[in-house]
Formats: C-alpha cells, sequence, structure tokens
C-alpha cells in the first residue's frame, strides 16, 4: 500500500511539473507582449493584429499545445523582434 502510494504521488508531481512549465511559457509570452505593447509606439491595426494573434495563441495553448508550437504565437514573437 505505502509503495502504491509512493507511485501515485510521484506521478502527480512530476506531471504537475509538466503542466507548470507550460504555464510559464505562456506567462512569459504574456509579459512580453503586453510591456512591449505599453512600450512601442504602434498604429491600432499594428495593436489589433498582435491582440488578435495573441488571442489566438491563449486559445490553443488552452487546448494544450506549446507556445513554442503555435503558428499565432510564433508570429506574435516575430512583430514583437522587429519593432
Amino acid at each position: 500500500m505505502k509503495i502504491l502510494s509512493t507511485l501515485i504521488l510521484a506521478t502527480s508531481l512530476v506531471g504537475s511539473q509538466a503542466l507548470a512549465s507550460g504555464c510559464s511559457d505562456m506567462a512569459a509570452f504574456k509579459t512580453k507582449v503586453t510591456n512591449f505593447l505599453e512600450t512601442a509606439n504602434l498604429t491600432s491595426d499594428t495593436k489589433a493584429k498582435i491582440n488578435t494573434l495573441s488571442t489566438e495563441c491563449k486559445n490553443m495553448h488552452d487546448l494544450g499545445m506549446e507556445v513554442k508550437e503555435i503558428d499565432s504565437c510564433k508570429e506574435v514573437l516575430n512583430l514583437v523582434k522587429v519593432y
């Protein structure tokens, strides 16, 4: 019984670490985009495009995809680099 309890606890800890790493990637993405939008002098069209792509990125991440694999996330990060 102790071995089973230990195995269940270890499995849940490993699983929570995997989920947490994805959350930190999304948090870093949001922070980078928010800071960029606050400091950059952008047209309203560019801001709207970034916001739309960021929303798509968040929705795909909520479905379980990683930030680095989502095209809309990549596109936003490329826009942030350009400016």
